[in-house]
């Protein structure tokens, strides 16, 4: 590893380390977000049954069951329809959307800040390769980065 990806992993993540288990976060929602959906370590009854190995796997899972009967967009891969679809989603996006997009930090990070810094996208959480957008017009305008 050369010395400028260690620095840069340095830098980002101590300001994730603040909140990674929920700790810092003022908003009794979203710490209970952060502590029982999104970071979960106990095993979960069904990961086993739905052929779940991967943490990302279970995290997906984990959030579809607990926000169930919303509709949940992922959006997974960077094409060139990508920022086209992404933006039509935000518009048509109720405040029971929620949006999940991969790769946040690679191949999809210029849609990333750029849904970040939409006014309609009212909290996110960005999880180092996941990114989580909630439309909930009731909150205030938050980004957490866990």
């Amino acid at each position: 590893m050369n010395l400028r990806r260690t620095i840069h992993l340095l830098l980002t993540s101590l300001p994730r380390a603040i909140h990674r288990r929920g700790f810092g976060i003022q908003s009794p929602w979203a710490y209970e977000l952060v502590r029982d959906v999104l970071f979960e370590s106990l095993p979960y009854y069904a990961y086993e049954e739905q052929h779940l190995t991967t943490p990302l796997q279970q995290q997906l899972y984990r959030i579809r069951n607990h926000f169930k009967g919303r509709p949940i967009i992922v959006i997974d891969d960077k094409t060139e329809h990508t920022d086209v679809l992404c933006r039509d989603e935000i518009l048509s996006a109720t405040p029971d959307t929620i949006l999940i997009v991969e790769h946040i930090h690679d191949e999809n990070a210029d849609l990333w800040s750029l849904i970040v810094n939409d006014p309609r996208a009212i909290i996110t959480f960005d999880m180092r390769k996941r990114g989580m957008v909630i439309f909930d017009k009731k909150r205030i305008k938050q980004n957490y980065l866990l």
